[in-house]
């Protein structure tokens, strides 16, 4: 045995100085803080226009030259972006950072409250609580409600992430084609807009506050105007709009089970109800876990939410008159839409 080697039960080697460059690698705040400077300063939006020399990109972005080309090293190791002599050129996924792509991930990596947030983990570990209100001063959704640009960047964000996480879902066969559908607390509207962009008979209605509501690209869409309604009202206070199907999709795993058991009693009129969000493995992490467990520890710090397991979904769905039919996933998503029917009373 080397000194490189240990002995980990029976036979089992395991090459420390491997480990040890893998667990600093896990444990390096950079390349994420590198993709959030990127973001925040619009660097691929210039560099998608043209390549750039570094002292003419730092006047445009207003950065530092001899910093902004110091992170830009960074970032040729991250596969954004390629140096040749002092010009910067735009790589392939360096295109995913630009505001003006479907699916860009520039709303979401230029959010810094995500990175501060997990300043205050060691709190949530010791007591078990949402650590956002410590951090931030008051609760996510408080905070939103409050500030009219943090409101607006974090439905930027979800707006975008539609894109990525919603449609490998909408081929599956759980969607109705025409009715009314209601998309409680749906935000901006993201995924209804392209339910309703690929089923013409379909009608929706958005629901969620009206500060949220306002912020709608839904409102400017002439083309759909006659097939969508907006329902400004609180999903805790007030009664939910009627329709053939309600959709939750992204919403429990905001919430601890006794919150989401209330929310979703709320549904119950209707004569189905689809829930997108993550199913988490019964059996543990794995190769099929995916990032699961690590949002589920996102929700815990953000909001005492948490992600499910198929059981936990089954018994939180019981408990609140539901009966979970089945859970259909697609490549290309962590989500899942769970088919549900409200038992008969």
């Amino acid at each position: 045995m080397t000194a490189a080697t240990r002995p980990r039960g029976g036979d089992v080697r395991v090459d420390v100085t491997a480990e040890v460059a893998r667990l600093r690698a896990l444990a390096d705040p950079a390349p994420g803080r590198v993709l959030y400077a990127l973001c925040a300063l619009g660097v691929a939006d210039r560099l998608a226009a043209s390549p750039q020399p570094t002292a003419a990109l730092a006047e445009a972005v207003g950065a530092d030259e001899d910093a902004l080309r110091r992170v830009l090293r960074v970032a040729a190791e991250l596969r954004v972006v390629r140096q040749q002599q002092d010009t910067w050129y735009l790589l392939p996924a360096g295109d995913l950072l630009r505001s003006d792509v479907p699916g860009s991930l520039r709303a979401e990596f230029a959010d810094n409250d995500l990175f501060r947030l997990w300043t205050g983990f060691l709190d949530t570990v010791r007591t078990g609580e949402p650590c956002y209100p410590t951090v931030f001063g008051a609760p996510l959704f408080d905070r939103l409600t409050a500030t009219p640009e943090a409101m607006r960047s974090f439905h930027q964000h979800m707006d975008d992430r539609a894109e990525l996480t919603y449609a490998p879902l909408l081929d599956l066969p759980v969607w109705p084609s025409d009715g009314v559908l209601v998309d409680v607390a749906g935000g901006t509207g993201g995924l209804l807009r392209r339910l309703l962009e690929s089923r013409p008979s379909l009608r929706g209605v958005l629901h969620d506050l009206p500060s949220v509501l306002a912020l709608s690209p839904l409102r400017h869409r002439a083309d759909l105007a006659g097939r969508i309604r907006f329902a400004s009202a609180d999903m805790f206070t007030e009664p939910l709009p009627a329709g053939d199907v309600h959709l939750l999709a992204s919403v429990l795993h905001d919430w601890p089970d006794r919150t989401a058991a209330t929310i979703l009693s709320r549904c119950r009129p209707a004569d189905r109800l689809l829930v997108v969000d993550r199913v988490a493995p019964d059996d543990g992490p794995g190769t099929g876990s995916g990032g699961v467990f690590r949002n589920d520890l996102l929700m815990l710090a953000a909001v005492g939410g948490r992600e499910r397991t198929r059981a936990e979904w089954t018994a939180l769905l019981a408990g609140a008159g539901f009966t979970l039919d089945a859970v259909r996933g697609a490549e290309g998503t962590e989500l899942s839409v769970l088919e549900c029917r409200p038992v008969p009373s």
